[in-house]
């Protein structure tokens, strides 16, 4: 069965690349150990191609309690340009572009690490779901904080 242009997603992945990975197993955790996931994101629009976006996420996965170690510390970043098509209005484009985006970015995020991981001493370790219109919400709340905070306010 061959697919047509009609079954496609208006939003497609065009290129991603992992400039970082790294897992390191942690000898005295347990897959059952407390974890914090930290997240850093970023949407770009492509200068002068109006239907692409480019995306940044980085994750970090680490013990969130000492006394109940997880079994792997890890960082990946994921870089990736997306493309929207279809009929969305204007002011939506790029929430669309970034959430969706950052979505598929997160699924590869996933299986990279789930194929490494899969090969190390504690098995194959996949990453929990991430509401990413709930994470660019904190990312934009902490950037308008940064921008009045009295630190970034001359006297």
């Amino acid at each position: 069965m061959a697919l047509n242009l009609q079954s496609f997603a208006p939003l497609q992945l065009k290129t991603h690349s992992f400039p970082v990975v790294s897992v390191r197993a942690n000898p005295n955790g347990t897959p059952t150990g407390k974890i914090a996931v930290d997240q850093h994101v970023l949407c770009l629009p492509v200068p002068e191609a109006p239907n692409y976006w480019n995306l940044q996420l980085q994750l970090f996965i680490h013990s969130s309690d000492q006394n109940s170690p997880f079994c792997y510390e890890i960082e990946i970043h994921s870089m990736g340009v997306v493309e929207l098509t279809g009929d969305f209005p204007s002011e939506k484009r790029e929430a669309i572009a970034a959430v969706n985006g950052l979505g598929l970015l997160y699924g590869a995020c996933r299986e990279m690490l789930i194929n490494i991981t899969g090969r190390s001493i504690y098995g194959a370790y996949s990453i929990p779901s991430l509401n990413f219109a709930q994470v660019l919400k904190e990312a934009n709340e902490k950037l308008q904080a940064k921008q009045v905070s009295p630190e970034s306010v001359k006297a």
